[in-house]
Order: structure tokens, then C-alpha cells, then sequence
């Protein structure tokens, strides 16, 4: 998952429902860079009868639905600073950055 990926809400919290956003929803990554184990998604209401919802997800709260193919070059210039160092993309389980240095410790354990 990384910038501009379409991904599908997993998981139900309290945070989210207050939000009026529920599991099953599908939003877009919005921001190039993680932070607190977060992508910032937005949600489009297509009935326009809301206006559309920006929120923190938890990368555990959400699953890939469409790859968009984003470069890292597009990745850099989004990320503030374009520094290489910032945390923006989650692959195989792991929080990388554009160095390849991965955050967590263990696959799928973001907070490892």
C-alpha cells in the first residue's frame, strides 16, 4: 500500500464510526507518508449527500484493493522535505521507506 492505492476499511473501531466511516468502505491513500502507523484515506461520497471524510486509518485497519501503480519519484515529491527517509509504503507485511528500510520488526506486526 502506498500513496494514491484505493483501500478497502477491515476492521470496525469506535474512532471510525464517529467519523461516519465503517468497515467495507473504500477510500484512496490521500498523503505519501505513514504516521503512527497511519495512512491518511479519503472517502468520497459519491451521493454527495456528506461532504468527503479525510481520516487517519490504521494500516491493520486496512487491506489493498487497487494498486495504483505510484512511482517512488511521485512518492518523494509528495512527501514533505522529499526526504528518502520518511516511512510511505507498506509491502509484504513490513513499513518501508524509499531506502528499503523497513520500520517494523515483524511481518504484519506494525508496532513490532
Amino acid at each position: 500500500m502506498k500513496y494514491l492505492d484505493k483501500v478497502k476499511v477491515i476492521n470496525d473501531k469506535e474512532i471510525y464510526k464517529k467519523c461516519n466511516i465503517n468497515q467495507g468502505m473504500i477510500g484512496t491513500i490521500i498523503d505519501a507518508e505513514i504516521r503512527d502507523n497511519c495512512f491518511h484515506v479519503i472517502f468520497v461520497d459519491k451521493n454527495m449527500i456528506n461532504d468527503d471524510i479525510f481520516l487517519p486509518i490504521k494500516i491493520e485497519d486496512l487491506e489493498l484493493v487497487k494498486d495504483n501503480n505510484t512511482s517512488d519519484d511521485l512518492i518523494l515529491e509528495a512527501i514533505p522535505k522529499n526526504n528518502p527517509k520518511w516511512w510511505c509504503k507498506v509491502e509484504d507485511g513490513f513499513i518501508t521507506n524509499l531506502l528499503g528500510e523497513k520500520k517494523n520488526k515483524i511481518p504484519y506486526d506494525y508496532n513490532s
